[in-house]
């Protein structure tokens, strides 16, 4: 009987890690733009945003537009 429990609660912990990873809402840009003044500055964003900040910034200003925004966010730089 301990076993079946042990199981249900491991297979209970396994859906709520795989449900907490794959059911996170991507922050809009409005989360992102933490100032409201619509556009993204260097200390605004974090991870690969900010390692992609120079490539999505396109017109070089230093600050990323909503047209700017790539539709998929940029892939982590490998280590």
């Amino acid at each position: 009987m301990k076993s079946i429990l042990y199981a249900m609660m491991l297979s209970l912990l396994s859906f709520a890690a795989f449900a907490e990873h794959h059911g996170k809402k991507k922050p809009s840009f409005d989360d992102l733009d933490t100032n409201g003044d619509g556009v993204l500055s260097r200390d605004e964003v974090k991870g690969p945003l900010a390692d992609h900040f120079d490539t999505i910034d396109v017109d070089g200003d230093g600050v990323i537009t909503k047209a700017e925004m790539p539709e998929k966010p940029p892939r982590k730089k490998a280590d």
